[in-house]
């Protein structure tokens, strides 16, 4: 089993490598794993005996079966294993050690499928390159432990009654969320903390800096070990943003570490250029990449003006509520959005960021001056002065904005960008024509 090396880089693996620890570890089954483009995780297990086909390419799927990739004349798709992804599970399945490795995806000729949002990642970060080579991320993922029914049915109720930091003995949620820690660890992924949040049975993991490709791919495996984790405690873990109104939305806040520059020995207090105009960047493009990383119709119940989400395109040295903040004490090239959520593809939301910071570097786009004091408390006339504009308030908004921003447009690539908006306008208009428990609750008797 590899570990994770102090800074978030993973350990590089060869072929040989993944086949000596397939073997030392007695691995039965390998998932061959991918997202599609709405970030759902999908795979296809092999024998272990297989595993060496894999590696070289040889293991195909249909891909016309899975949303957004490819016409049916199309569907052969080709598996290629990121050997630096393969981690054996901490857990078995019916009593057979399992193993996982991430896999780009590739045309029968053996090109980039250009609907892989992992190569769109790839690409991203290539093209940001002149701008933001070494480019290091962080995140902090927020998600919900609910009980589930006795039939296995996950509720939206839970035992736990704490708050931020809160420890309490003999609570599942926390033994879950330990146990989630350590098995992130033995799959190589560096987790910087974890403690329990806001809601009652919401917690939180951070991981530390990586490159982007990396925290892309942690992502990914905490959803998977998180809901493998809570199933074995009896509870559900759900990374939905806003599961019940009356608790606070689960978000990722996204941190982002740029290359140091020469002139970084400044007067106190004092920015890098480079720095704020990656906020700049950032700034601009947010209302066109709130489509990307809040995808779901859900994730606008979050973005309201409550429990610290953020509304406005501001940003802050101080401020919870802001879009943007500059930590104090993270040094001065660090910088954390906090628009995101954990139903995002991270492959497609951390491309967009990537993106926006990039053009807003090259652009030189000043972000304005930081603002002090909470967002929520601007007003009409302030936000005018200071030209702040507001995050889309649904996905309808969101996607119109998407629509409007050729750089955001590009990071995505024509293939990925015509798909997830054809399926966001689908799941929005059939949103939009279901009758809500809520409706009925409040028109059914009164007309």
């Amino acid at each position: 089993m590899h570990s994770a090396p102090a800074n978030g880089e993973r350990k590089t693996l060869t072929k040989r490598d993944v086949l000596r620890i397939a073997r030392e570890r007695e691995v039965r089954f390998v998932r061959l794993t991918f997202v599609d483009i709405l970030g759902i995780s999908k795979n296809v297990t092999i024998p272990a005996s297989e595993l060496e086909r894999a590696i070289e390419g040889a293991i195909t799927f249909d891909g016309g079966s899975i949303d957004g990739f490819v016409r049916g004349e199309e569907a052969d798709m080709i598996l290629r294993p990121d050997l630096a992804t393969f981690a054996v599970h901490p857990w078995t399945a019916s009593g057979a050690v399992e193993a996982r490795v991430i896999c780009d995806i590739a045309t029968p000729d053996g090109e980039p499928f250009e609907g892989c949002p992992r190569t769109t990642l790839r690409r991203a970060v290539e093209d940001a390159r002149d701008v933001l080579s070494g480019l290091a991320t962080a995140l902090e993922v927020e998600f919900y432990l609910f009980d589930v029914g006795i039939d296995g049915t996950p509720l939206t109720s839970s035992t736990d009654v704490g708050s931020y930091f809160d420890l309490s003995a003999g609570d599942r949620g926390e033994n879950a969320r330990i146990e989630m820690v350590t098995a992130l660890e033995s799959m190589g992924i560096a987790v910087a903390s974890a403690h329990h949040e806001h809601g009652a049975g919401q917690h939180e993991i951070d991981v530390k800096d990586a490159p982007v490709l990396t925290t892309a791919d942690t992502l990914m495996t905490i959803r998977t070990v998180a809901k493998h984790v809570a199933a074995r405690h009896g509870l559900h873990a759900t990374f939905m943003p806003k599961p019940l109104e009356s608790l606070a939305g689960s978000g990722i806040h996204v941190y982002c570490t740029l290359p140091p520059q020469p002139d970084d020995a400044r007067e106190h207090g004092e920015l890098p250029e480079d720095l704020l105009f990656a906020i700049g960047g950032l700034l601009t493009h947010a209302p066109a990449f709130t489509a990307v990383c809040n995808p779901t119709v859900n994730s606008y119940k979050r973005l309201v003006a409550a429990w610290d989400a953020p509304i406005y395109t501001v940003w802050s040295r101080r401020s919870a509520n802001s879009l943007v903040r500059v930590p104090a004490g993270a040094g001065p090239t660090r910088l954390e959005v906090r628009s995101a959520d954990p139903s995002c593809n991270p492959y497609l939301a951390l491309a967009v960021l990537v993106a926006s910071a990039a053009d807003g570097v090259r652009a030189h786009t000043l972000p304005g001056d930081a603002l002090t004091g909470s967002t929520y408390e601007l007003s009409e006339r302030d936000r005018s002065e200071r030209r702040i504009r507001t995050l889309p308030k649904s996905l309808r908004q969101a996607l119109d904005e998407l629509d409007r921003d050729a750089v955001v447009r590009a990071a995505l690539g024509d293939h990925i960008f015509h798909a997830f908006r054809d399926a966001k306008l689908a799941e929005y208009e059939r949103y939009r024509r279901a009758v809500h428990p809520w409706e009925r609750e409040a028109y059914f008797r009164v007309y």
